[in-house]
Order: structure tokens, then C-alpha cells, then sequence
């Protein structure tokens, strides 16, 4: 009688699985109906079904903090009024996209107009763009909506607010949309993570994969007019007790005019640091200490006999340790700065050109390792301090603990992204 009950037992839960998975199948399949734009750049692919798939079996393996259930979150946007897919398609009409794009139908527009009001907490619809057209646009959240009937294009960006007419246009021709899987072969290869960019021109991506307490960062780029090197020498960073360091190699002219670009907003010789950086490469190292630097206040004051004197008063203060490496040749140290925003002391070895804010850069051991990795990000968000107002990073602090990411070159015109994103709950 038990042994019967069990296998009744395993029977049903099989049963269970086979329909579970089936749904989830059917559900991809459905998703491939997703209408884009036939003349898209880029696609922006969210995989709802498969986050809500992470964050149910990752439960199993570590307790959410508050924020890092996206599962829950997710579930709290589904009465919506929208007709939403197990995978989203956003289409971008540019090469380099600031703003994306997605048609969805409405099921319930009542309900879709709450959601707008107590959730997005739109202000107010516009009616008179034009004929059965609204549009609803929210600011804060980079967020715009546009319908027709039941047809109804979302969009996310930068400067929607450029984008009104555009979006009314898309919403008005039908004949340009077609389904993804009309425009893309196999609409299987976009769905692997939980979130993918797309270039369609290039077959370049990047994919956003998470998990129960990270995410998982990966991409390939591709272009015929690379040509980069498969070995590179860079200088051996500090592995424990840092705020974050990073290296990259400049193997051509493109990467190297961005990084003068970069030096051209600090008050240093940036035109003489480029010409002498012969070896194009950078690194930089943030230590978690602080070392102390003396410094000299000159006031001025007038004497018993009414003439102006000098007078000095020295003083110490605290600053974080920061080391900067770069590979030029030997006339670049001539114009590398001795204060900006510190005090930096010099230090030359094999070719590279060290700065530090510590005045025992002297004393450092300095190591050098082979590897085929372009360049390498580790950041210590937690550790970052808030005054060091780098928006970026100060942006990704407020959804990670930590981030490490490296390039990878594989071949000399293919380049491969690894990294993580750590307790995204931060």
C-alpha cells in the first residue's frame, strides 16, 4: 500500500513537472510573436520568465535581502492591464541606442490606466496628438508610453522627451513591424540569459545573467578592423585590501584618443602624457588606507614697519593611498603632475612611469605578469567613498557590493566580456 502511494506520489509530481515545463515552452514559443521594428539596430532582450525561474530555485540556496527579490517585485507589476510575454523584445532604430522600444497589447485599459496613475504615477495623458492616440510620459523614470486601440509601444531612454514623434509615428505604421522570429532566425539565441543587448549589424552582445546573489556579465565583440595583440605586459595590482584598481591596454588609436579625451579635463599636459605614452598602457590602484601628507599654508601679514611678510604654517592631512602606472618612454615623467588634488611622488621602473600619493613609492616591489586580457575592472563598491563623486560608480553602488570585469582577447579581431556584479541588494 505505501510502496503504491509513492509512486502514485512521484507519478503526479512528474505529472507536474512535464506540465510546468510544457507551459514554459509554449510560452517561449508564444513570445516569438513579439513584434519589432523591421529596420531595428539593436535589441534589448528581457527574459521575465527565466528571472522569475533564478530567483525561485536561488531562494533554495540563500535568503533574499530586501531589494534582491526581483521574483516579488516583478509579481507586484503583473496587474498591469498589458499583455505581457515571457520574453520582452526592445528594439532600438540607432546605432548607438539611448532609447528602446516595445509593442505590447493591452487586455484591460482601465486597469492599464490605473497602473500608469498609482504606480508610474504618470501626471497626466495627452489626447490630441492624434486621432485615438494617448500618450503618457514620466521623467523620473526614463519611461514613455504611447496607444492606439489596444496597440500599445513602451519606451525607455535618455532624452524621450526628443522622442514624442517618433513614437507616434511607430505606433501608426503597422507595415513596418514584424515578429521576431521573422527577424531574426533563431529568436532562441536571444532568450539564453536574463538579459541580453544585441547589435544586429555586428552579432556583438552582452548578456546580464542573475542569480541568487550576483550577476553573471559575459559579451563578444567582433570587427574587421581590430588587429590586437594576443599578449600583453601589465603591472601586478594589489590583490587584497584595495577600494578597486584597474588596468587597461591601448593597442589602438581609437582607445587612445578616448583616454586623451579623458586626460584633457584635468588641469595637467595632456597632449606631452599622450605623445610620450609610447607603451599605452594605464593602471590605477585605490587602497583602502590613507597616508599622510604634509603641505605648507602661506599667509601674508604686514609688519610692525608696515611691510608685507610670508607666513608659513605646515600642516598634515590624511589622503587615500592612490598608485597610477604608465608605460612611456623616459621624457613622459618631465610632465606628469606633482599635485593634483594631491601630492604625487614618482617613481620610474622598467619602462614604467609610477605615481603614488605616498611618499614611499620608492619603497615598492614592483611586479609585471603576461596575460591576454585587454583590460581588468575590480571595484569595492561598499568601500567607495561617497565624496570621490564618480557617477557611475556611485550609481552601481546603490545596487552592488562589488564589480569585477574583464576583457579577454581570443583572437586578434575578437575581444570576449567576463565579470560579476556582486549582492546586487546593497
Amino acid at each position: 500500500m505505501i510502496k503504491k502511494i509513492i509512486l502514485w506520489t512521484i507519478a503526479v509530481l512528474v505529472l507536474l513537472v512535464i506540465v510546468a515545463w510544457g507551459g514554459y515552452i509554449l510560452r517561449q514559443q508564444e513570445s516569438y510573436k513579439s513584434l519589432v521594428h523591421k529596420k531595428s539596430k539593436a535589441l534589448l532582450t528581457v527574459s521575465l520568465d527565466d528571472i522569475l525561474l533564478n530567483q525561485f530555485f536561488n531562494k533554495w540556496q540563500s535568503a533574499p535581502k530586501e531589494g534582491q527579490d526581483f521574483g516579488k517585485k516583478l509579481s507586484k507589476l503583473k496587474d498591469n492591464g498589458i499583455d505581457i510575454k515571457a520574453n520582452v523584445f526592445l528594439f532600438a532604430l540607432e546605432p548607438h541606442p539611448k532609447n528602446f522600444y516595445a509593442f505590447f497589447q493591452l487586455k484591460d485599459k482601465q486597469q492599464f490606466l490605473n497602473f500608469l496613475k498609482d504606480v508610474i504615477q504618470v501626471g497626466a495623458v495627452e489626447s490630441n496628438l492624434a486621432p485615438d492616440v494617448s500618450y503618457a510620459y514620466h521623467q523620473p523614470s526614463k519611461i514613455a508610453f504611447i496607444w492606439k486601440g489596444d496597440d500599445l509601444l513602451l519606451s525607455l531612454g535618455f532624452d524621450l522627451d526628443t522622442k514624442k514623434e517618433e513614437m507616434l509615428q511607430l505606433i501608426q505604421s503597422k507595415e513596418d513591424r514584424i515578429t521576431i522570429e521573422q527577424f531574426i532566425s533563431r529568436p532562441s539565441t536571444l532568450t539564453g540569459k536574463s538579459l541580453r543587448y544585441s547589435d544586429i549589424s555586428t552579432d556583438n552582445f552582452i548578456e546580464l545573467d542573475l542569480k541568487g546573489d550576483h550577476v553573471d556579465v559575459s559579451g563578444e565583440f567582433f570587427s574587421t578592423d581590430w588587429n590586437f595583440p594576443k599578449e600583453y605586459l601589465v603591472r601586478e595590482l594589489v590583490s587584497a585590501k584595495y577600494i578597486g584598481k584597474a588596468w587597461i591596454n591601448i593597442p589602438n588609436s581609437q582607445l587612445k584618443n578616448q583616454l586623451k579625451q579623458l586626460f584633457s579635463e584635468l588641469p595637467i599636459a595632456a597632449d606631452s602624457i599622450m605623445a610620450h605614452l609610447d607603451g599605452n598602457y594605464v593602471d590605477i590602484e585605490i587602497l583602502k588606507n590613507k597616508v599622510i601628507q604634509a603641505d605648507t599654508i602661506v599667509n601674508y601679514a604686514v609688519d610692525e614697519n608696515f611691510e608685507t611678510i610670508e607666513e608659513k604654517t605646515p600642516y598634515e592631512t590624511k589622503v587615500p593611498e592612490v598608485r597610477l602606472a604608465m608605460r612611456g618612454d623616459s621624457d613622459m615623467r618631465r610632465f606628469l603632475p606633482s599635485k593634483l588634488f594631491y601630492q604625487w611622488f614618482q617613481k620610474q621602473d622598467n619602462g614604467f612611469s609610477l605615481l603614488s600619493t605616498s611618499k614611499d613609492i620608492d619603497k615598492l616591489n614592483v611586479a609585471y605578469n603576461k596575460t591576454a586580457e585587454l583590460s581588468h575592472v575590480a571595484v569595492h563598491l561598499v568601500d567607495w567613498p561617497n565624496e570621490a563623486k564618480i557617477s557611475p560608480i556611485l550609481l552601481l553602488k546603490t545596487i552592488a557590493s562589488d564589480i569585477t570585469v574583464s576583457l579577454k582577447v581570443v583572437d586578434h579581431n575578437r575581444l570576449v566580456l567576463q565579470g560579476t556584479i556582486a549582492d546586487y541588494s546593497h
